[in-house]
């Protein structure tokens, strides 16, 4: 299922944004070559997209590329066509399309990413507030909420920028394995890998 009108008619939402696959990963280029790293991204997507789905009930992808959209939508996911590019740009368009009801906004690279991780962080979305879930290297891998953002700040050390911005309401912060560790380096990968619940990724991508 595609939305890319204007009309509010999507309450709670889980939603993850993912770009072309063949873009992302670049900082993996060492020891990574580009089908690896595109297998990686795909990967990684569909295990955090079926553990959303599972744990929530639906899962959302949000991207500008049709070749994802197309994707995303084999494997069981809604879609929502987002033409602006970029993180923040995603992220306001779940807000828009959450109307009054909960959002989450997750990192698609979680590759330790468990049903308990995200039943944890949905169930404890504040009232009128924010939850947000940091990576180990400050970024944002989860954000949530039942209010608009004052403003999306997506990139390198987003969390206390996102926490800074919602300072002025009730703000509950979680630190799990499955959000703090993002695939976005090759040390990251390692350190992955190594972990009970990534034996899956060199299988994976063929290593």
């Amino acid at each position: 299922m595609a939305h890319n009108g204007s009309s509010l008619w999507v309450m709670d939402i889980a939603a993850v944004p993912l770009k072309q696959f063949d873009l992302a990963k670049a900082r993996m280029a060492v020891g990574f070559d580009a089908e690896q790293r595109e297998k990686l991204g795909r990967a990684v997507a569909a295990h955090t997209l079926e553990v959303v789905a599972r744990t929530v009930g639906a899962v959302w992808v949000v991207t500008s590329d049709e070749a994802v959209a197309e994707w995303a939508d084999d494997r069981g996911a809604g879609i929502i066509l987002e033409r602006l590019e970029g993180l923040n740009a995603a992220a306001s368009r779940v807000i828009e399309l959450a109307a009054n009801g909960r959002w989450m906004i997750l990192h698609a690279d979680l590759p330790l990413l468990t049903p308990e991780d995200v039943r944890a962080a949905w169930d404890r979305i504040p009232r009128d507030g924010f939850l947000l879930a940091p990576s180990r290297d400050g970024g944002t891998s989860v954000f949530a909420g039942k209010a608009p953002v004052p403003s999306f700040a997506y990139g390198p050390g987003s969390f206390h920028r996102h926490l800074a911005g919602v300072r002025r309401h009730p703000v509950r912060v979680i630190a799990r394995t499955g959000f703090l560790l993002d695939v976005d380096a090759p040390s990251d990968y390692a350190a992955a890998a190594r972990h009970p619940r990534g034996t899956w990724l060199d299988q994976a991508i063929g290593r």
